[in-house]
């Protein structure tokens, strides 16, 4: 089991999505690409949510799970899946979309996913014995025709969506009785035990416009004075709204009432209904009602249309999950007693910004809250405590309000950081940055003439079958024999098996007519050995061959170019180059101090690099040095496709210039590793003097340090 970190308002059902095609190409190839998918997620909103999105083909996130598997994807509920073919599996991606909850035994409706059923009777035909082993049996020791044993037969993918909503202990028992082949969690707070593979920082969701920031927070008291001020903002920035030229938007007002029931103690809904159409003058039918009882909200396609009129919806709780409107620009919290502001729930609803782009004025890439607290403080430390449980972990307080970490580092040094990119001599005698494909691709035809044998043999189709037990670590898995893939393969026709392999493999520089030729004439070699059929079955590994095929075929033709151009000298470290910005924008920082750092703010180092740095900024005859800022500062180029961004950049008093790449141990030798080292020494053979190329590891970081003292 592994899980992701995505905080709220970073797409989490998008990324899962594509997470589908992801984990059957990488880790499922024996399936082909049909299978089980179990997708589980928190609530019943959500449920209906999700459902809604992936039945509907015109939706983005149906459709990127459309692009990957042929359009042959079927979605399911639990009381659809209680009727599903067999051939559905053998022939289709199919979802089922649960709560968790549908699958605990201590739940009444989970019985009827663990009861028999006469109409998944077909699953269980032809069964061999290792396959009959995981399967649950009634009490005869007769195999009972359940779905929860449909699911187990074949070992779904399993998806975890907002993990953190869900019970950690029952949940991994019930999981695990499924027979898991992949566990993927996704979640805004991962738990202290869970297994972290990528971690999407807060940062550069505002980079890539998806989240407001930063969030404007303003205390007022009495809680009529709160909705006020909240009233005047959403007007303000109604009418900057009309003038905005990046679409329609409406900005609307959720005002979060302490409790749905009347009491004299608490500001409750109908209270603040009240006072919306009475004191503060707007029309009913620009109010909207959301709580667990009543439900005035229409669809979020509605909801964004310029029919529609609401532009406040009063709720307690009822919009935490499965509702998300990037029109939502303010909230305000309510309280009669002053002291307290409880957000977590809500904070997200007002998060996302509209289109995913940046509008003109600034006020719209902003949210707003609104609190009715006795200080600033108390404002701030609750709205920093919501985002923190939304999965914003590095926020601060700056200004009136509150943003995410990083920050913007000024250049302190005088004069100008540049470096030069590798560059190649045009026609006209210009020197410019080196481009891959114009430069090293060019016209070349690179296909053409390429060995047709691939080295590609059609392995055993069938996959192990594993049991998922918990652990003190984790999930621990235990093969319990083979995944027997069903002999009814239905196949598919040489035409359609090209036209998959073609779109799966297709490089961006190679034509598809290029790449088409070279596809049929791979195919015809291996039709002398196998069917249509078992190659077909055999889809992914053969899509990994050609990849690897097409892989090093492009690498050695691009080598050959690149040492070309070398040979004619008409390349050098010199001319068109990098020059750094008087200000960086960092996603992460560090807090250690540094003297020599060209910025005020220095990037985020590990631990190890920490160390590095601090013996490079002690040095006494450093003049300057930088943390590279990892996809926006200085790269090279070479014969491969895409950017290298090395760690660090020194400049001696000297006026040496030294770029250093930190590597920890676990990556010495990779073929990425090799490529880095050794395009960092043509990049400083290329300069002609002045210019050094280090790679550091720990174990040399004392050689390294020793020639920058005496450079």
């Amino acid at each position: 089991m592994v899980c992701i970190k995505v905080p709220t308002g970073g797409g989490k059902t998008f990324i899962v999505a594509h997470s589908v095609s992801v984990i059957f190409e990488s880790f499922l190839k024996e399936r082909g690409d049909t299978g089980l998918v179990m997708w589980f997620v928190p609530s019943d909103a959500i449920l209906k949510q999700t459902l809604r999105a992936l039945k509907n083909r015109n939706n983005d996130i149906r459709k990127a799970v459309d692009a990957q598997f042929d359009t042959k994807v079927k979605v399911f509920d639990t009381a659809e899946a209680k009727t599903i073919k067999k051939d559905d599996i053998a022939e289709n991606i199919c979802i089922v979309v649960s709560t968790l909850s549908a699958f605990r035994r201590e739940q009444r409706d989970a019985l009827k996913v663990f009861q028999n059923n006469g109409s998944l009777m077909g699953h269980f035909e032809d069964l061999k014995e290792e396959a009959k082993m995981m399967l649950e049996k009634s009490k005869d020791g007769e195999i009972i025709f359940s779905l929860a044993n449909v699911i187990r037969l074949h070992s779904p993918f399993v998806v975890v969506d907002e993990g953190h909503n869900i019970d950690a202990v029952l949940s991994f028992e019930t999981i695990k009785v499924l027979n898991p082949s992949f566990v993927l969690e996704f979640t805004a707070t991962p738990r202290l035990a869970s297994n972290i593979l990528i971690v999407v920082e807060a940062q550069e969701l505002k980079r890539q416009k998806m989240i407001k920031m930063p969030i404007h927070l303003q205390n007022v008291t009495p809680w009529q004075s709160t909705i006020f001020e909240g009233i005047k903002k959403r007007k303000e920035l109604e009418a900057l709204a009309e003038k905005n030229k990046t679409g329609y938007i409406r900005p609307i007002m959720l005002i979060q009432a302490e409790q749905e029931k009347e009491t004299e103690k608490r500001v409750f809904v109908a209270q603040l209904k009240k006072f919306l159409i009475d004191e503060a003058k707007i029309s009913e039918k620009e109010i909207a009602i959301k709580t667990a009882k009543t439900d005035d909200l229409p669809d979020g396609e509605t909801l964004s249309s310029p029919d529609c009129k609401i532009r406040y919806i009063i709720t307690v709780n009822a919009l935490k999950e499965g509702w998300d409107c990037p029109f939502a620009y303010i909230l305000v919290s309510v309280s009669n007693l002053g002291v307290a502001l409880s957000v977590e729930q809500t904070i997200g609803r007002v998060m996302r910004l509209p289109y995913v782009r940046e509008h003109a004025a600034e006020e719209l890439n902003r949210a707003y809250v609104f609190g009715a607290t006795n200080s600033f403080t108390k404002t701030a430390d609750a709205v920093i405590a919501a985002l923190k449980k939304n999965g914003y972990e590095y926020v601060e307080i700056q200004n009136d309000g509150v943003n995410v970490g990083g920050g913007i580092a000024k250049k302190k040094v005088r004069g100008e950081i540049s470096l030069p990119f590798i560059n190649v001599r045009s026609e006209d005698g210009t020197w410019k940055k080196i481009d891959f494909e114009a430069d090293i691709i060019g016209d070349t035809r690179l296909l053409s003439g390429a060995p047709a044998d691939i080295g590609f043999l059609v392995s055993d189709t069938n996959g192990e079958v594993i049991s998922v037990d918990i652990k003190k670590a984790g999930f621990v898995k235990e093969s319990l024999g083979r995944y027997v893939v069903s002999e009814e393969w239905k196949g598919e026709d040489e035409e359609k098996l090209i036209v998959w392999l073609c779109r799966k493999v297709q490089r961006e520089f190679i034509s598809r007519k290029e790449m088409e030729t070279y596809v049929k004439r791979v195919l015809a070699a291996l039709r002398k050995q196998y069917s249509v059929v078992a190659l077909s079955r055999a889809r992914f590994q053969l899509k990994e061959a050609l990849d690897s095929a097409v892989d090093a075929i492009v690498e050695k033709a691009t080598k050959r170019r690149f040492a070309d151009l070398e040979k004619r000298e008409v390349l050098k470290s010199a001319g068109e180059s990098f020059t750094f910005p008087e200000d960086l924008s960092l996603a992460r920082l560090s807090h250690e101090p540094f003297r020599n750092h060209a910025y005020e703010l220095v990037d985020y180092l590990n631990g190890e690099e920490v160390e590095f740095a601090k013996k490079l900024d002690n040095l006494a005859n450093v003049a300057w040095w930088v943390r590279n800022p990892a996809d926006s500062g200085f790269y090279m180029t070479g014969w491969k496709r895409g950017r290298f961004f090395p760690d660090f950049l020194v400049k001696t008093k000297n006026g040496a210039i030294f770029v250093i790449e930190y590597k920890g141990k676990q990556l010495e030798g990779s073929e990425d590793t090799k490529y880095k080292k050794e395009l960092g020494g043509k990049w400083e053979k290329l300069s002609g003097g002045g210019y050094y190329f280090e790679w550091v590891e720990k174990s040399r970081i004392g050689g390294v340090i020793s020639r920058i003292s005496k450079a």
